[in-house]
């Protein structure tokens, strides 16, 4: 797996790879981004930052196509006065997990944290999401218990 930031071109897969992370979560029939929106966000403004992990190999019929994504961004500073990498998805195409594709992006994604100065990283994962948990404890992370995570929805 070749793992790069994400260019103009890798968006309509990147974008297809959060609708399926949509689905997967079951959120589809809210989900609300477009390809325009997503390279505003992205390649103008800069808000966040996208990894893609693409099948290197020449001979494979998958060369080329996005095997998983992981979008991030960083929270300026903390109590430590380093920013945090934030990561917002991770996701693995079905046909490529199991095959370190999750691995290499999380790896990555530490890589960019350290270049950046930052001490940590920190996501969320379902709590029914037992593989997942496991996957990333596998990493030596570990589970915050003393924080729960909250939301407020705000209506327009």
């Amino acid at each position: 797996m070749n793992v790069t930031p994400a260019s103009q071109a890798d968006l309509p897969d990147v974008l297809s790879l959060m609708c399926d992370l949509a689905e997967f979560e079951g959120y589809l029939s809210g989900f609300a981004v477009t390809l325009d929106v997503l390279e505003t966000l992205y390649l103008e403004e800069k808000a966040f930052g996208i990894l893609v992990a693409k099948q290197s190999d020449p001979d494979s019929a998958d060369n080329g196509k996005a095997a998983g994504i992981l979008v991030y961004f960083f929270q300026p500073f903390t109590y430590d006065l380093t920013p945090w990498l934030i990561v917002k998805e991770l996701f693995v195409s079905q046909e490529f997990r199991g095959q370190g594709v999750g691995q290499a992006l999380m790896l990555e994604a530490r890589n960019v944290c350290k270049v950046r100065g930052g001490s940590r990283m920190k996501w969320e994962v379902l709590a029914q999401n037992a593989a997942a948990q496991a996957f990333y404890k596998q990493l030596g992370a570990t589970v915050e218990e003393d924080w729960r995570t909250m939301s407020l929805q705000i209506v327009s």
